[in-house]
């Protein structure tokens, strides 16, 4: 027997278009899975305290290791964001945190 089947590509098609919209599905609950770990600058030194804390770390080893001054560290968790972005960086780095702008 023979069977003559006509093209699938309306069917094709229609999963090209849910491979797509599940693949956009996937990266928003991704972006909303990463936004749930963002924190406001405002609030930085605390993530910096808590995670430094957390690794057992004094604010003099962490000045070591990062190479910013122990009084700018200070500064820094006490909430004082007038500090450079090149030591803010360096501190996030050395902790293993990272900075996103935008």
């Amino acid at each position: 027997m023979f069977f003559y089947m006509k093209p699938l590509s309306h069917i094709d098609a229609l999963i090209d278009e849910l491979r797509h919209e599940y693949l956009e599905a996937r990266k928003q609950a991704s972006l909303s899975e990463q936004a749930g770990n963002l924190r406001p600058v405002d609030r930085v030194g605390e993530l910096i305290r808590d995670e430094r804390k957390n690794q057992g770390q004094t604010l003099q080893e962490l000045s070591e290791l990062s190479g910013v001054a122990y009084a700018t560290l200070s500064k820094i968790e006490n909430g004082d964001t007038a500090v450079h972005l090149s030591s803010l960086s360096k501190v996030l780095t050395t902790l293993g945190l990272k900075l996103w702008i935008g």
